[in-house]
């Protein structure tokens, strides 16, 4: 089986928009760098990359199930869509939330628990499964093949690890922070644009 690079592609760059948004994976991993080292960042990015993993999995594997009957299909299509309009208007009204995180480097705490931490920030936010499914419920309306979607599974989970590992990184200097939350309204704005512009192509695709 081929995988769809087109497909698989405008997926990654949406799913990409949305891990990107502050929120509370955000906040938890770069907490965590800034308390505990960077060390325990990245190991909490490691952690939210396992939780994206299992989460998608089941989003994808339930999205399967859904999608073989047609009357559920399109009812949970127009579901879907009317909720990522209203998550893009949203996103576009709502202003910059976020503030500067600061903290003092500690130690003694094992990484276990770091991991643990960002797994479970992962797995038990409910907006994760929401989004994730409302987004790709578009996937599924294109008929992607197992490899497909083996690879927008893997692939999210691959740039999860990336992003949050630079966030514990990069985003544990002071200036870094700041320079990226002055951009956290631009931010929103362009989410938003692009979901209510999928949300659309969704309920009437």
């Amino acid at each position: 089986m081929l995988i769809d690079f087109e497909l698989l592609i405008k997926t990654l760059f949406v799913l990409f928009l949305a891990v990107i948004s502050p929120g509370p994976d955000f906040v938890m991993v770069l907490r965590n760098s800034l308390r505990h080292g960077r060390a325990a960042g990245l190991v909490s990015a490691f952690g939210v990359a396992f939780g994206c993993l299992l989460s998608f999995t089941l989003v994808m594997f339930g999205l399967k199930i859904l999608f073989s009957y047609h009357l559920i299909k399109s009812l949970f299509s127009l579901i879907c869509g009317a909720y990522l309009v209203y998550i893009g208007f949203m996103s576009i009204r709502n202003k910059a939330q976020h503030q500067h995180i600061s903290g003092q480097h500690q130690s003694g705490a094992q990484l276990w628990l770091y991991f643990k931490n960002g797994l479970l920030t992962n797995l038990l936010n409910p907006k994760l499964y929401t989004l994730s499914t409302a987004i790709l419920t578009y996937t599924e309306q294109q008929h992607p093949n197992l490899a497909t979607n083996a690879a927008i599974v893997i692939g999210q989970a691959i740039m999860a690890l990336l992003w949050f590992s630079a966030v514990s990184v990069m985003f544990s200097y002071s200036k870094m922070q700041d320079a990226y939350l002055k951009k956290e309204r631009v931010i929103n704005i362009l989410v938003g644009f692009i979901f209510i512009i999928l949300g659309s192509r969704i309920m009437f695709g």
